[in-house]
């Protein structure tokens, strides 16, 4: 069984902004604005999806073949953990 890719830190709020999304986490005081592929890669972030399935939903949404997307669906995994918005989904 894979790991799941986590879930949204609790201290972070979205706003939309046309086509991105603006994240402000309140603990950090650190915004941040995502391209709609990491928009879409943040909406899929549950606590419950693996990196795998994430992948697999994004390239049904956009028609391509699973190894297309899944080099930028890790990479925009990567740095959402490393701005602390997606978070381990443990306990």
């Amino acid at each position: 069984m894979s790991e799941s890719a986590g879930r949204h830190a609790t201290t972070v709020r979205e706003q939309p902004l046309g086509d991105e999304l603006s994240l402000f986490d309140a603990a950090t005081g650190r915004a941040l604005a995502l391209n709609r592929t990491a928009r879409d890669v943040w909406s899929l972030v549950d606590g419950e999806a693996t990196s795998e399935q994430i992948v697999a939903a994004l390239a049904t949404a956009y028609a391509v073949e699973p190894e297309v997307i899944a080099d930028d669906v890790a990479l925009a995994l990567g740095e959402l953990r490393s701005a602390g918005v997606v978070v381990d989904s443990g306990p």
